[in-house]
């Protein structure tokens, strides 16, 4: 038997490239990429089948695949590129045919980014043209430019066997001859920050390789790379297999309100998790619809998140997933939470007068609600017997009402009133003292 741990490489040299490849890949990957042992052992755990469906309660991989399977260019990346700087941030540039079939690079939702097969006046115009993006779960997106056509449709769970579009020139510059992917990998969502996408998996038969460390580098912004003008081989998808099903299960999560803030609890993770990932939403009600996306990191060790900083009186949503060498489980439910402060300290007198001699008229402006309607006044009054100041005498008064009459005070010339709001989180603090000399 042999004790060769990559069974699937074609070759000792292979292999040799593919062991230094993933010291330095591992040490340049962000916080949240993947070892690349990790993702051959991912890989190869389950049996090769040539077309592999999605997966409703696995819906998410990491993108590992590489995302062509004939043969392209490699033509920049992030600072090899051969036209002056270029780029100058992580981004794979592959020049192949018009109508190359385009893949994801893992399993995921695709989403249209937009369609527009037009070229452009000048190079300072170049833009994204046709193009789509995946949603690998956890805040890990790709996206896929120029294409030439869109074969997948908006919102479909497709995997590293799913055609999702064709190689073109949309958005490049006139004449627009040059048909090239450019592939982007993303951490933090749509906008998030583009990370180096690390070695790619590919198919060479059904043996499986790697790249760009099949190709003689360490990695995709070698300038060697588009200098020689090398070519990724023809590769397949035979030797792909449903990883996806071996992420997590999706957790389950809950929210409680705190002032200005919110405390997000989940479910413990499974054995083998190892991130958990809270997206944290805030509701627009000009556009009605949730927006601000941004994207938490925590250790599976914790059960709990605490946001600050929030506003009282808005509408946040929360999901969690789980991690592990697989890529991101489905999200868990959304729950949403509208963080509430106590009321503001009611804004005295609005009104102070004795017309008789028996009760005093007290008023109040309305007390801010901060975040939750205030739901009760409490009114408070005392006035001086014998010399002295009685007891405190209270009141209750509904939210929708601001005043309040103290009665029964024949005899009695000097008194102080003051006056606290309620709501679902507490009370206020008292207003300030307001004394009144009346008739006896």
């Amino acid at each position: 038997m042999s004790s060769d741990p990559f069974p699937h490489t074609t070759s000792r040299v292979a292999l040799l490239l593919v062991l230094a490849a993933v010291g330095l890949a591992v040490l340049s990957q962000p916080a949240v990429a993947i070892p690349r042992s990790v993702q051959d052992q991912a890989a190869s755990s389950h049996p090769a089948v040539a077309a592999l469906p999605p997966s409703t309660a696995h819906p998410f991989s990491d993108p590992l695949w590489l995302p062509l399977r004939k043969p392209a260019r490699v033509s920049c990346a992030k600072s090899n590129c051969t036209k002056g700087t270029y780029h100058g941030y992580w981004a794979v540039d592959l020049i192949g045919a018009k109508g190359d079939p385009v893949y994801a690079a893992g399993a995921g939702v695709l989403h249209i980014g937009d369609v527009d097969p037009g070229c452009k006046i000048s190079a300072t115009d170049i833009e994204a043209g046709t193009w789509v993006w995946v949603d690998h779960g956890g805040g890990r997106i790709t996206r896929y430019y120029h294409l030439d056509s869109i074969t997948a449709t908006e919102g479909e769970r497709v995997t590293p066997t799913t055609v999702i579009g064709r190689m073109g020139h949309s958005g490049d510059v006139v004449p627009c001859t040059t048909n090239y992917l450019h592939f982007e990998v993303r951490s933090g969502g749509l906008t998030g920050e583009r990370v180096n996408p690390g070695s790619l998996l590919a198919c060479s038969g059904r043996d499986r390789i790697r790249l760009p460390d099949a190709l003689g580098a360490m990695t995709w912004d070698d300038p060697m790379l588009p200098g020689k003008k090398v070519s990724t081989p023809v590769t397949t998808s035979s030797c792909i297999s449903n990883t996806w099903q071996a992420t997590p299960s999706g957790p389950s999560a809950s929210v409680q309100s705190r002032p200005r803030s919110a405390v997000v609890t989940w479910s413990a993770p499974p054995s083998g998790a190892n991130r958990v990932t809270i997206l944290q939403e805030l509701w627009s009600p000009s556009l009605r619809r949730f927006g601000w996306p941004s994207y938490v990191a925590a250790s599976v060790a914790s059960r709990s998140r605490t946001f600050v900083e929030l506003t009282d009186g808005r509408t946040y949503r929360y999901s969690v997933a789980f991690h592990n060498n697989y890529g991101n489980s489905a999200w868990s439910t959304p729950v949403t939470v509208v963080p509430a402060s106590v009321p503001s300290v009611p804004r005295t007198p609005r009104f102070l007068t004795s017309p008789t001699h028996d009760y005093i008229h007290y008023g109040w402006w309305k007390s801010a609600d901060n975040g939750t309607a205030v739901t009760s006044y409490r009114a408070a009054r005392r006035c001086v017997r014998n010399g002295a100041y009685g007891p405190w005498i209270y009141t209750n008064v509904p939210a929708s009402v601001y005043y309040t009459n103290f009665r029964g005070l024949s005899g009695l010339t000097m008194c102080q009133v003051s006056v606290r709001a309620a709501n679902r989180v507490g009370q206020s603090g008292w207003s300030k003292v307001s004394t009144i000399h009346k008739r006896a």
